[in-house]
């Protein structure tokens, strides 16, 4: 028999009166995840379509999960980081495998003189300068190259994003899409086979219904080198 709740006390709501009354402050997790912070478009209207709010979200991790260096990761990010450097906000390396090539990145509208690049290789060290560069709130983009990161690591660096208005992205090695992580967006880039300026993405998971089918997108030509300049040991491949 249901107990009438005493006088004063007061009434529970139901489940179509919770959410009139906080429409805006609920989220299904099987529907579209709304982005409440700013967001910068990734210059793909096919990707901007699937990412939450239309664009590369700021105050949170992207990850982003590579096969292999040199699939055109940086040519992905070059319409945003352009913007950043045309805004003159400065972008934060962080253990890059490569030197930027930079001739490459400006004809991509990448403005040099706003990038910071910060060589460190141990783990930890790594893990360091991307909680600095969080925290500085001095970068509007920061980028951190990752092969290894514990749960407890991926988490804290989500919590200091949290905090910052800025672009942070990770790239890790494809093998990490198998270990937990609390970035919200995380993206598997694939190359399309027969076609070096294109790339296929898969969103592993999102804010919203997951996207099982594959984004291909075209990507942006980045200057045609000189043969001296292709012989450049390793400083083309992953910036280009």
């Amino acid at each position: 028999m249901p107990v009438s709740p005493s006088p004063g006390s007061p009434v529970p709501l139901s489940l179509s009166q919770i959410e009139a009354r906080f429409r805006n402050r609920i989220w299904r997790g099987d529907a579209w995840g709304a982005a409440a912070d700013p967001v910068i478009s990734s210059g793909f209207q096919g990707l901007d379509k699937e990412l939450p709010g239309g664009g590369w979200s700021t105050r949170n991790l992207t990850e982003l999960l590579l096969p292999t260096e040199g699939l055109g990761e940086i040519r992905l990010l070059s319409y945003a980081l352009e913007e950043m450097t045309r805004s003159e906000r400065n972008i934060l390396l962080v253990a890059p495998p490569y030197i930027p090539y930079m001739h490459a990145w400006e004809h991509l509208g990448i403005d040099g003189r706003h990038i910071v690049m910060v060589r460190v290789y141990k783990p930890a060290e790594r893990l360091w300068a991307l909680e600095q560069g969080i925290r500085s709130a001095a970068f509007g983009t920061i980028i951190g190259w990752l092969p290894e990161a514990s749960q407890q690591a991926m988490r804290k660096l989500q919590i200091l994003s949290r905090s910052a208005a800025s672009l942070v992205f990770l790239f890790r090695p494809a093998r990490a899409r198998f270990e937990p992580s609390a970035a919200p967006l995380r993206i598997l880039l694939s190359p399309v086979r027969g076609h070096s300026h294109a790339l296929s993405l898969y969103l592993l998971k999102r804010r919203g219904a997951p996207f099982v089918l594959p984004i291909r997108i075209p990507l942006p030509q980045a200057a045609v080198f000189s043969r001296s300049a292709e012989l450049k040991p390793a400083l083309i491949p992953s910036y280009c």
